[in-house]
């Protein structure tokens, strides 16, 4: 049932709800409260007009009002009086109560779930490689047979889409979902987002866009997880607040260099501040440098995982060529971190491209 009813005979009633469930693409079906129509509900509006409670609703029901403005006090009483006496489960008294009243449309058509595995990765310095360890990461729980979206959290980090070569690929970036007001449906980034091999990637232009306003980002982090079942944020080294609480596991990257581990130091300090989880992800390269170890031990980090620079990759990159995913130091990285993320993987995860089995988005994450 993806349908919502509302009952009523009130234009005013019917104006403000249909225009909030054309907003977020919800079939609204308006009806007189004695005609019934609502039998197939996913949710059922009761206007404050219906004077005889509806026998046999099975769907939730919420007691639509309209804010008297002259006496907003006696509005808020009348509409919980008439929502005893016609036994509705909740009440919204518009317009203050629109958008608690889309996120409720939005829950009835599509029933919230366990919220997707979420990891962000945070660059320790400059040029640490977190772009692309993020991208190895999204491409992994792709080919792993996890729904997956890729999630460009820097606005000046160029466009996590060049990583991937997907520059071209049709779909919305930041700023068309930024320039939007409201709350969105999970289903809507399903059909929206650019995919690269079924990879979907939410990604900044090469427009001079804004950054998007925090309230904006967390709608959109919030349908990721709804959607998806593993969402990779690549992130700041400035990020702070709710772009890092939004995330189960948060990993630094940082390379085997001294003055790269003290910078890291620097931000891992901020970081444990407001998140209980964050790990380091060390990167060697053939000229040397201190084991990893040592670097996790001066940045004040668990050490989650060590890889090399692989050859060629920089370039690889450069030419707009897919990351690989064979027999690289980063591939190898990008698959143990999943594994260690999602332990029972192997027993549920599907072919690339195809539908999670039925059933496992919920109560399947152990974290």
């Amino acid at each position: 049932m993806t349908r919502i009813a509302l009952l009523t005979q009130l234009p005013s009633l019917i104006d403000q709800c249909s225009a909030l469930a054309d907003g977020i693409g919800v079939t609204l079906s308006v009806a007189s409260p004695t005609t019934g129509g609502w039998q197939d509900a996913a949710l059922v509006l009761l206007g404050e007009d219906v004077v005889d409670p509806p026998s046999g609703i099975p769907a939730p029901t919420v007691l639509i009002a309209v804010d008297d403005v002259s006496s907003a006090s006696r509005t808020s009483v009348d509409a919980y009086a008439a929502a005893t006496r016609l036994g509705a489960d909740q009440v919204a008294i518009l317009p203050a109560a629109a958008e608690w009243l889309v996120q409720r449309m939005i829950a009835a058509v599509e029933p919230p779930v366990t919220p997707a595995t979420t990891v962000g990765i945070v660059p320790g310095c400059g040029g640490a490689g977190a772009t692309v360890l993020a991208a190895a990461l999204a491409v992994e729980g792709q080919r792993a047979g996890l729904r997956t979206v890729l999630v460009d959290g820097d606005p000046l980090g160029g466009g996590i889409d060049l990583v991937l070569g997907a520059e071209a690929t049709d779909g919305l970036r930041w700023p068309a979902l930024a320039a939007s007001k409201g709350s969105l449906r999970p289903s809507t980034l399903l059909d929206v987002l650019p995919r690269v091999d079924g990879l979907a990637l939410l990604s900044w232009d090469r427009t001079d866009a804004a950054e998007a306003p925090q309230q904006v980002f967390d709608t959109v982090v919030g349908a990721a997880q709804q959607a998806f079942d593993f969402v990779v944020i690549d992130l700041p080294r400035h990020a702070v607040g709710g772009a890092v609480r939004a995330c189960h596991h948060v990993q630094i990257v940082v390379p085997a260099r001294v003055r790269a581990a003290v910078g890291a130091a620097r931000v891992a300090g901020r970081l444990r501040t407001g998140h209980h989880n964050v790990g380091l992800v060390v990167r060697q390269d053939d000229r040397g440098g201190i084991p990893a170890r040592q670097v996790a031990d001066a940045v004040g980090l668990p050490l989650t995982a060590q890889l090399h620079t692989d050859k060629g990759l920089a370039a690889r990159v450069d030419r707009g060529e897919s990351l690989p995913v064979r027999r690289s130091s980063l591939a190898a990285a990008a698959a143990d971190l999943v594994e260690m993320w999602f332990p029972d993987l192997d027993t549920w995860s599907s072919p690339v491209g195809a539908p999670s089995p039925s059933g496992s988005r919920r109560g399947r994450r152990d974290r």
